[in-house]
């Protein structure tokens, strides 16, 4: 059985579309479970851009009756400029930043304008800690 924190989620970030060109594993934060939330300049990870991701799931303890639910979810959250807090305003999705939970091989316009990126899991069954606006992210760039 898994402890509390779960296992450890990672995204895998490349330069080029479709999963190819250099690429960097990037671990999940712990900003979901009272620790710090972790955003990362793509130049401080050693990559010009952001082409596509691949973002882990975990699948429900082996013992669950639908061990089809996913348990743990990887969100991937690109930002065009360095974040000031965590919960970007739903006003602003698509335009200052984004928001990936899946496999996604082609991130179109947010390949050239994404800067700042933040890898973090939440469990399906209950709320994500960093829903409270409050709580500050540390840029790394």
């Amino acid at each position: 059985m898994a402890d509390e924190t779960g296992p450890k989620c990672e995204a895998t970030l490349y330069e080029a579309t479709h999963f190819t060109g250099a690429a960097v594993a990037v671990w999940s934060d712990r900003g979901d479970e009272g620790g710090e939330a972790v955003a990362f300049s793509l130049a401080r990870l050693g990559l010009n851009r952001l082409g596509s991701l691949r973002a882990r799931a975990s699948a429900a303890e082996p013992g669950a009756p639908f061990r089809q639910e996913l348990s743990w979810v990887t969100t991937v959250t690109v930002w065009e400029s360095e974040p000031r807090s965590w919960t970007p305003h739903d006003g602003e999705r698509g335009r200052t930043w984004q928001e990936y939970d899946a496999d996604t091989a082609d991130l179109g316009t947010w390949a050239t304008r994404a800067t700042f990126v933040r890898v973090r899991k939440h469990r399906t069954d209950r709320p994500a800690l960093t829903d409270d606006p409050a709580v500050p992210i540390a840029a790394v760039g």
